[in-house]
């Protein structure tokens, strides 16, 4: 993965991240998917869910109380479906996390998604390569 592959594979990864938290039967469990990544798609994995753990907990604490994930699971237009699963993550509370609340969150803190110099960083501390 080079940088410009990066920002493809970071939207990639977080739609299968997001399918992968409603815990539907058609899908694998996030703890079953993270051991089948390579090293660069598992350093993209963990930012990801290090990313959307700081959005739920700043959600958490500073926003209205959120709501379940139940009835965008219940959608049951395919195409609305596509779009709501994979802009939205179901918390481990049942809870709904999307698009919008991240983009709150990098609003109000500055901070955003891990760059493709963090993930360099990161494979070269892991000793898996440098670029």
């Amino acid at each position: 993965m080079d940088e410009h592959g990066y920002a493809l594979a970071v939207r990639v990864l977080e739609n299968l991240q997001n399918l992968a938290s409603h815990g539907l039967d058609e899908f694998r469990s996030p703890e079953d998917v993270r051991p089948l990544l390579g090293p660069r798609s598992a350093i993209c994995w963990d930012a990801l869910t290090g990313f959307w753990n700081d959005v739920a907990e700043w959600r958490r604490h500073n926003g209205a109380p959120m709501e379940s994930s139940a009835p965008l699971l219940a959608v049951e237009n395919e195409e609305l479906r596509l779009l709501l699963w994979t802009s939205n993550r179901t918390l481990p509370t049942g809870e709904k996390l999307g698009i919008a609340d991240a983009v709150r969150y990098e609003k109000a803190t500055g901070a955003s998604l891990p760059e493709y110099s963090d993930l360099a960083a990161a494979l070269r501390a892991a000793g898996s390569g440098s670029s």
